[in-house]
């Protein structure tokens, strides 16, 4: 196993080489402004091939909003005596960077200062990416058959909503029952936690129209973006107390009610508007009926309807529901635990959180899927990095729990299992 991970570490300059290489060619969506992933594809495609998978298919999902019409996700694998399949899935799409301007470094250089890979995308996704590759790529210069199958998923879309990603493979029946599933898209910077469940999220449309007129006559209209306002505190607090429990396991652990974004109105300042359109983010336990969640939003809304004298609609327009919580204690976390103690020397916790990952979709179907990486939690910000540290021992982590579950007793223990 010292030896297994020493092949690792000697890959550390091959790993910043290859993510730089990949930072440098954009794979946004069209929500992000982008024509999707066809070309970081290729690249993934070209080295899954070089380290040495002999199988790498390439699943399109048709989607005609992009000029090459489709969004590629990609499955390896190293087939073994069963077909049983340890999967670790990474996803290749990114939000967009946001004004450039502002970044210390160009988004989509991939430039490495201080021990740190900055780039759009640089931690979500392109760590787990590049980690779980070369993870495998230790394994397959061994030349070992390999007790149950060996599988690597890279796929798009897990920005918007997986629709042309993950759940285009899942639906395609790529994956079986008794398979086993990692997720390296949340975590911690010391390594110790990993993820076993994840709350509903809802967004929801609120739109509310009043009267436009001259700012200087305000009672002659009905200023729709002051109701508007009101009425997101307003629906904040009633959602908040309609379902107001905990979960200890997650953090935070009460569902969330959070306005986010408002479309722009009037031009001019001098003009009360007549129409506000702001937008709900809802995560929301998983002991909760998400449609129960949106049919009490659609009722305050006719509340505040009656009382400001505005037109109001609530309209929900993302509904993903949480699947059911992965098993603490069966084999998958088992060898995932045995892993992060063998490298990291740390004792991981399990944990729920409110963002959502390629994870939630398994576990919609009952599978069990396991979250977990180290990170600093950059995703999404100005100046987005990877520490080219937690690149390499993620790296380590997995290729010891690919060698743990695919090929059992092949690698000799040198230190106890704490």
């Amino acid at each position: 196993m010292d030896e297994l991970l020493s092949t690792v570490d000697g890959y550390r300059d091959e790993m910043i080489k290859q993510m730089t290489a990949m930072l440098r060619i954009p794979a946004m969506g069209p929500e992000n402004g982008g024509q999707g992933e066809v070309e970081r594809s290729l690249f993934v495609q070209d080295l899954l091939r070089r380290i040495g998978f002999q199988e790498v298919e390439v699943h399109n999902a048709p989607d005609p909003r992009v000029a090459p019409g489709i969004r590629p996700s990609i499955i390896a694998r190293r087939r073994g005596r069963s077909d049983r399949t340890v999967w670790i899935v990474s996803h290749m799409d990114t939000v967009s960077p946001g004004d450039e301007k502002a970044w210390s470094y160009p988004p989509f250089d991939g430039t490495v200062v201080d021990g740190k890979l900055y780039g759009r995308g640089s931690e979500d996704n392109g760590q787990a990416v590049i980690s779980s590759l070369f993870a495998a790529r230790a394994l397959l210069d061994t030349k070992l058959e390999p007790e149950l199958t060996l599988g690597l998923a890279v796929v798009a879309d897990e920005e918007a909503g997986s629709d042309f990603g993950i759940k285009y493979l899942i639906r395609q029946g790529l994956f079986g029952k008794d398979d086993l599933f990692y997720v390296p898209d949340a975590g911690e910077s010391d390594g110790s936690v990993i993820e076993v469940a994840e709350k509903s999220i809802i967004w929801l449309k609120i739109t509310v129209k009043g009267k436009q007129v001259h700012a200087s006559t305000p009672k002659k209209g009905l200023n729709a973006l002051r109701v508007g306002s009101e009425m997101l505190l307003f629906l904040a607090d009633q959602l908040a107390g309609h379902f107001p429990g905990e979960d200890k396991l997650f953090y935070p652990s009460t569902s969330t009610f959070e306005p986010t974004k408002r479309l722009a109105n009037v031009e001019n300042i001098n003009t009360v508007p007549g129409e506000d359109v702001t937008f709900f983010d809802i995560r929301l336990l998983p002991r909760y009926d998400p449609q129960e969640c949106i049919r009490a939003a659609k009722e305050i809304g006719k509340v505040f309807e009656k009382r400001s004298g505005a037109s109001i609609e609530v309209e929900a327009i993302r509904v993903d529901p949480a699947g059911k919580a992965s098993q603490t204690d069966g084999e998958g976390a088992k060898a995932l635990v045995k892993a992060v103690r063998h490298v990291l020397g740390v004792q991981p916790r399990m944990m729920g959180i409110g963002g959502q990952t390629c994870a939630n979709w398994f576990r919609q179907e009952g599978l069990d899927s396991y979250v977990w990486e180290t990170v600093d939690e950059m995703a999404h910000q100005v100046d987005e990095y990877a520490r080219i540290d937690n690149l390499v021992n993620d790296a380590k982590v997995f290729s010891v729990l690919l060698a743990h579950l695919c090929y059992p007793g092949a690698f000799k223990e040198t230190q106890p299992d704490y």
